[in-house]
């Protein structure tokens, strides 16, 4: 990873410009050293097309395994598409533009690899989202559709979960 893009993308919100703020806002690439289709604004950073699906999935996997367990001093972190207005450290993410990432770009050859890697010889367990891609929606719902001109998401509506034990905010 080149430290300078990951640099620009500082604590971004994972999504694309105009959606927190106006996109009159927005640079493209990110960085000049990144790639072309990358994008930041004050609020939010873009990563390329190419891996756009695997940073979503992996954000979808990390929201769920690290649920902010107190006995082991684990952070909660959070998808959501009405972030506070001060986001904390662990909102990383506009639940809608995961959503729509992943159905944008499904899991590749490479990445289902890397998933068997990681659960070979790291971690001992896999990110269901790469296995099973349709349980994203289950679990997490449908994307809403961004109101435009920078004003966000619609909060007023869950995103139609199916899980019940999730609220899809």
């Amino acid at each position: 990873a080149d430290w300078n893009v990951n640099s620009a993308r500082s604590n971004r919100f994972f999504s694309e410009c105009g959606i927190a703020e106006s996109v009159s806002n927005c640079v493209i690439p990110a960085n000049v050293e990144a790639d072309s289709s990358t994008s930041r604004d004050t609020d939010t950073f873009m990563p390329p097309t190419n891996v756009r699906g695997d940073v979503a999935r992996s954000i979808l996997y990390m929201t769920l395994r690290y649920d902010g367990d107190p006995d082991s001093n684990e952070e909660d972190l959070t998808i959501t598409d009405c972030p506070d207005e001060n986001p904390s450290e662990t909102e990383m993410a506009f639940l809608s533009q995961m959503l729509q990432w992943h159905m944008d770009d499904p899991p590749s050859a490479e990445e289902i690899q890397r998933n068997e890697n990681i659960c070979t010889h790291y971690q001992g367990n896999r990110n269901p989202f790469v296995d099973m891609p349709d349980l994203v929606s289950y679990y997490y719902g449908v994307p809403r559709a961004p109101l435009g001109d920078g004003r966000g998401y619609d909060c007023s509506t869950p995103n139609n979960v199916s899980n019940p034990s999730s609220d899809g905010r």
